[in-house]
């Protein structure tokens, strides 16, 4: 039974412990405080380069702890929490990558947290455990990485409160770190979150057996802790997921006490109550909770760009849809100030109703993101969405209208195929918009840069005045739903806007509605009328008028024709009749 359990597991693993050597100074805190020693437990996987260099860290969440993946005996009923998503041919493959997780300061696993021995005293820390940061775990991390042989890293990753922890290794170790995967994150908690981490930590204090933090000897204030627990687990859930997994009619207990329900909801929260008394402590709970509360990049650099101004490295970051304890909005902020600083980053929003838990209970097309950012490809899976429309002419056309060096944006970029073949023949950077998921799985591929977002006026607004050099419009405008408000917006953000349509107007259209007397279906408009993408069609003559209204100087207008006749119509001065697809550049009159 045990092997089947742990079939897909990386294997049997080995927690190991050490003792970092800090010298006579001891380990000096952010708040000004000092640990005299400091041990981390950690675990590893997969083997590390003889440069040093192959190194995925993982930055444990909250609660949990090194035991990422695998299994200690084969007895054991539970694998790590991350199993699913680390070992051989995995997403994070162990294979190619040497992955380490420890558990983080404070806590109460293995690394030195306020249960522990102060070796100065001979007891318990509990109240004297100084205030700790998310900037002292990363730093204790980072000593423990360095005593490993540790010289670069290809990927550091966290998760929640991980999260807090990968920015801050990105922006204290700028030089060390090729990429980044920030998962159901934010740069720092909103106030309903924050709301209640306070009531969290109220409820844990004002239990009589608290003691002000002094109860190692005497009873611990499992109350306190366990209710504490229960709060926070309903922030790791969604609405939608409560619902069906809890609903009203489900009743565990048929003779409840006074003022209990019986339902199945408040069994299970009792659960995890109970069982999170079991392997926690309320010290570290406090300490670790703190030090996540007082997380917020904005206020301690002054702006979220400037936390990020020295960065170099990669970003993926990750939201979840129905995430209440870091909402998609608040997850985005990380990508808008990444994005206002210039630096690369691909965001995308994974649909879940696991809530905040999702990462760690619907990994699928998590760990499909998370293999090609890092080079692999698992999870192989045939687009179903939109196709994404790679004339090799059109491409050429809008090659020949870029720059090299130019910075675009790339509105419905598809796979990301134009921004990789500018890329590679004259150096342009830039990002994409793009909404399908398999099309932002073969950019990652690609390298290309992506942000998930459905293209409308709002997807815009968070871009700065005249951020990019061009912004292209691949056959997309038609699918927007004001497209005169969504110019003026690309005129805002962009110096020169590429766009590209199909001609209602042709000669081809106009003989499919006469003859047939139906919506036509072409290699231009290869839909039928009632799922077609396309919101607003237009012609040749649309645009040119909507241009002068707008004040748009048009810098050039091309005309791509696959059809003798509609060559022929072009070239005798009948452009709107006989142009099937045109391609034209505008910049503000």
């Amino acid at each position: 039974m045990s092997e089947y359990l742990h079939k897909d597991s990386i294997g049997p693993v080995v927690a190991r412990n050490k003792k970092l050597d800090l010298g006579n100074g001891g380990f000096k805190l952010e708040n000004g405080g000092m640990l005299p020693e400091v041990s981390v437990r950690y675990e590893t996987y997969g083997s590390l380069n003889a440069s040093g260099t192959n190194v995925v860290w993982i930055c444990s969440p909250l609660t949990a702890d090194a035991h990422v993946a695998g299994f200690y005996t084969p007895e054991d009923k539970h694998v790590g929490w991350w199993d699913a998503l680390i070992g051989k041919g995995k997403a994070i493959d162990t294979d190619k990558f040497f992955v380490v997780c420890s558990n983080i300061l404070g806590g109460c696993k293995g690394t030195t947290g306020p249960a522990d021995i102060n070796p100065q005293t001979d007891r318990p820390y509990g109240s004297t455990f100084p205030v700790i940061t998310i900037g002292d775990m990363v730093r204790v991390q980072k000593a423990l990485a360095d005593s490993l042989g540790i010289k670069h890293y290809e990927c550091i990753i966290g998760g929640s409160m991980g999260g807090f922890q990968a920015m801050k290794w990105a922006i204290y170790y700028p030089d060390d770190i090729e990429r980044v995967i920030l998962i159901a994150t934010s740069p720092g908690f909103a106030s309903q979150a924050l709301g209640f981490e306070i009531v969290g930590r109220d409820i844990i204090m004002q239990d009589p057996n608290y003691n002000n933090g002094d109860y190692y000897d005497k009873q611990i204030p499992a109350i306190g802790l366990g209710n504490a627990r229960k709060l926070a687990h309903i922030t790791y859930l969604s609405a939608k997921g409560m619902e069906k997994r809890f609903p009203r009619s489900d009743i565990r207990v048929e003779n409840p006490s006074k003022f209990d329900t019986g339902s199945s909801l408040e069994t299970y929260l009792r659960h995890q109550g109970e069982k999170f008394v079991e392997r926690f402590d309320a010290n570290s709970y406090l300490h670790i909770a703190r030090a996540t509360d007082n997380f917020d990049l904005a206020t301690e650099y002054g702006s979220l760009e400037k936390a990020f101004s020295g960065v170099n490295a990669q970003f993926l970051n990750v939201n979840l849809s129905s995430d209440w304890l870091f909402p998609p909005n608040e997850s985005r902020k990380i990508t808008e100030a990444l994005l206002n600083t210039g630096k690369v980053v691909t965001s995308l929003e994974l649909d879940t109703n696991f809530g905040h838990d999702g990462f760690l209970v619907e990994v699928g097309n998590l760990g499909k993101a998370v293999s090609r950012f890092l080079g692999g490809k698992v999870g192989d899976a045939p687009s179903t969405g939109t196709p994404a429309f790679h004339s090799e002419k059109d491409i050429a056309i809008i090659d020949s209208l870029i720059p090299a060096k130019a910075r675009i944006l790339d509105l419905g970029s598809g796979d990301g195929l134009l921004i990789d073949s500018l890329w590679k023949k004259k150096g342009v950077t830039g990002v994409g918009l793009e909404r399908n998921f398999d099309n932002i799985l073969g950019s990652i591929e690609r390298d290309v840069p992506v942000i998930e977002k459905k293209l409308d006026l709002e997807a815009l607004s968070s871009f700065r005045d005249q951020s990019f050099d061009y912004a292209v419009f691949n056959r997309t405008l038609p699918e927007v739903r004001n497209q005169q408000l969504m110019l003026r917006e690309i005129m805002r953000i962009a110096k020169h806007a590429i766009i590209t349509f199909p001609n209602f107007g042709s000669w081809a259209m106009r003989f499919a509605l006469c003859y047939h007397g139906r919506m036509p279906k072409s290699d231009e408009f290869p839909y039928e009328w009632y799922e077609t993408p396309n919101i607003h069609c237009f012609t040749y003559r649309d645009f040119v008028k909507l241009a002068e209204e707008e004040n748009l100087m048009i810098e050039k207008i091309i005309t791509v024709n696959e059809k003798a006749l509609s060559r022929f119509l072009t070239k005798v001065g009948r452009v709107n009749l006989g142009a099937e697809r045109v391609i034209a550049m505008v910049r503000k009159g």
